[in-house]
């Protein structure tokens, strides 16, 4: 059985008398990517803030590789190995895309030789390389998203939370950039993906979760959720075809 990596416990999540967030309970196990979907404003990316420490929880618990890290903070959720993306990717656009990617690196030396390092790993993996000293706010949405992710790996995370990677994306960066997120999971990375695109979740994910209404809808396996009949009324549409 492999090991339980995160676990969310009944988190909830109100922002005054608003509910953004009810009761949700999920696991993530080592070497597995989840996907995380579900309608627009159905909680999926204030869940990623409630588990990264940006937001407090109204109630709950979240647990982090054996330990409680309920009311973590974000620099200290980065430290232990848990790093997110962001649906809106803001580079700092001033400094060049190897600057961008050592500030991850940052997290773990005080070296600049070792972070200059670990980010032109990095920038090789997602095939950046050449594009080291192209400064980082020129750069088209779909490399935008590439440095995002390079500048995340770049602090070794044990878990990674991509919100929307995909989007913006057309279907050739889309398909490279799936194969990347693959080859991610076998270097040892567990992976929880929000994303729109049923074709990279269903191709990518082990399992998946359902927001709706702030709340879990159903879990299972991608051939679960897309002939779900609930899921398919809530989500996918009925002209959704599964394989």
């Amino acid at each position: 059985m492999k090991k339980k990596l995160l676990e969310i416990i009944s988190l909830s999540k109100h922002f005054g008398g608003n509910t953004a967030i009810s009761n949700v309970s999920f696991n993530v196990e080592e070497g597995l990517i989840v996907g995380l979907i579900g309608p627009n404003g159905s909680g999926k990316t204030t869940l990623f803030n409630c588990i990264t420490g940006y937001y407090s929880l109204t109630s709950g618990s979240v647990m982090f590789d054996g330990h409680d890290i309920t009311r973590i903070k974000p620099d200290k959720a980065c430290r232990i190995g848990m790093v997110r993306t962001w649906q809106r990717v803001k580079p700092l656009g001033n400094l060049n895309v190897l600057e961008n990617v050592m500030i991850g690196a940052f997290s773990k030396t005080r070296s600049a030789g070792e972070s200059r390092k670990i980010a032109l790993a990095q920038l090789d993996l997602l095939g950046m390389s050449e594009l080291s000293s192209n400064t980082a706010g020129d750069l088209p949405i779909g490399l935008k998203k590439k440095l995002e992710l390079a500048r995340a790996l770049a602090t070794s995370p044990k878990l990674l939370l991509l919100d929307e990677i995909c989007g913006g994306l057309n279907n050739t960066e889309t398909l490279e950039l799936m194969e990347t997120i693959r080859i991610i999971r076998n270097n040892g990375v567990s992976i929880v993906f929000i994303e729109h695109d049923m074709k990279a979740v269903t191709g990518l994910c082990d399992r998946i979760v359902v927001l709706k209404s702030e709340q879990k809808l159903v879990e299972g396996t991608p051939s679960d959720i897309t002939g779900n009949h609930d899921v398919i009324a809530a989500y996918l549409g009925k002209g959704y075809k599964h394989a």
